[in-house]
């Protein structure tokens, strides 16, 4: 039912529990009877910060309903994909805001978008660590499967390039180090990403004037950065890396169906999914960190087919001919990452972090006041 008068608002808002108590009293003693058309007074909650625009049109469309998710009130929807949505929200007794994802209504009934969903819950849940997205809560409630996890004020990688362009050397480098503390981290506990790609690494805002701190890569052990943190999402491909006899891996679904974005997808992924090892992930951050330098995909254009042949090959774009001036010793790190084989690659993520301490050590020498 849509709203249609101040006093069906307040009843609606009330039943929601969208507003606090002294909120809600304050609303009902003094805003609604300056206020009596209701958009008007919702124009005004809106205007105090008591209702976001999305819980407004929610409400006017009779939908209010489902802005709650069990504790969760649902603020703004902050991400929309294939599988599910995410949203900004809050927990009502904690306060706490959090990133909510949701599976599509339509969805539910499948039972691999729903064990994938689980599987990203499963593996986000033991990992704890500053450049990796923080679970909070999971579980099922009404007819959905909820999964809350850290919020971060920020924006991905992606975004962050089509707004900018191509970003300077140094910030691109701090991102990727960054990036591979966390990769790190999950190769400890024993995953895989599988799904390493510029939307997939969210990025905070820095203030202007924060004093720009670094300690040593290998550590982990990291002030807060000059550009801001670096968080990695999305685990919804992640996997533990322990084969079974046939190759299969027992959090992943078996078939052979391409699994990860055809831009940064490392060839034995490509080949198969199930035997790829934290060195495709490192090959997916490589791809990255030429996006970063160049504003484009290493492979752009073509089918999907002419991609991943291009992949197989490793016949690298000349990275220095799209961004001249380069530090050589940074095209071959980047070189490195992006090899067709496995084996010419780093083997760890750590090892990426250190070449690319290594290779801006002076700066961080001059940040540290040496």
């Amino acid at each position: 039912m849509t709203i249609s008068s101040s006093t069906h608002l307040v009843d609606s808002l009330r039943q929601g529990g969208l507003l606090l108590p002294p909120q809600l009293n304050e609303l009902t003693t003094d805003l609604q009877t300056r206020s009596p058309q209701p958009r008007a007074l919702a124009q005004e909650l809106m205007q105090r910060g008591w209702l976001t625009p999305y819980q407004i049109n929610q409400i006017f469309q009779g939908r209010g309903h489902e802005l709650a998710i069990g504790p969760y009130l649902l603020m703004e929807r902050i991400g929309d994909g294939a599988v599910g949505q995410v949203f900004k929200a809050r927990h009502q007794h904690m306060q706490r805001l959090v990133a909510l994802k949701l599976i599509r209504k339509e969805l539910m009934a499948d039972a691999e978008v729903v064990g994938r969903f689980y599987r990203e819950i499963h593996a986000i849940s033991q990992l704890i660590h500053p450049n990796v997205i923080m679970a909070h809560d999971a579980g099922p409630v009404g007819q959905t499967h909820f999964f809350a996890m850290e919020y971060v004020e920020g924006i991905d990688l992606g975004r962050l390039v089509k707004k900018e362009g191509a970003l300077p050397v140094d910030q691109a480098v701090d991102y990727i180090r960054q990036a591979s503390l966390g990769l790190q981290h999950i190769a400890d506990k024993g995953f895989v990403h599988r799904d390493i790609k510029p939307s997939n690494l969210l990025v905070t805002q820095a203030a202007k004037d924060a004093p720009a701190v670094e300690t040593a890569a290998s550590t982990g052990n990291q002030a807060t950065p000059r550009w801001g943190w670096l968080k990695i999402l999305d685990l919804g491909l992640a996997r533990l890396h322990e084969p079974t006899a046939n190759g299969a891996s027992p959090l992943t679904q078996a078939g052979g169906v391409l699994r990860g974005t055809a831009d940064y997808l490392a060839p034995e992924q490509a080949v198969d999914f199930h035997r790829a090892d934290i060195r495709a992930d490192i090959y997916s951050l490589g791809c990255t960190l030429y996006f970063l330098l160049t504003g484009q995909a290493p492979y752009e254009g073509g089918t999907l087919a002419q991609k991943l042949m291009k992949h197989q090959r490793g016949d690298m774009p000349a990275l220095d001919k799209l961004r001249p001036n380069l530090p050589k010793k940074l095209v071959a790190v980047v070189r490195k990452m992006m090899a067709a084989k496995p084996d010419a690659r780093y083997a760890r993520p750590v090892e990426v972090a250190d070449a690319l301490t290594c290779l801006n050590r002076k700066t961080w020498l001059t940040r540290w006041g040496f």
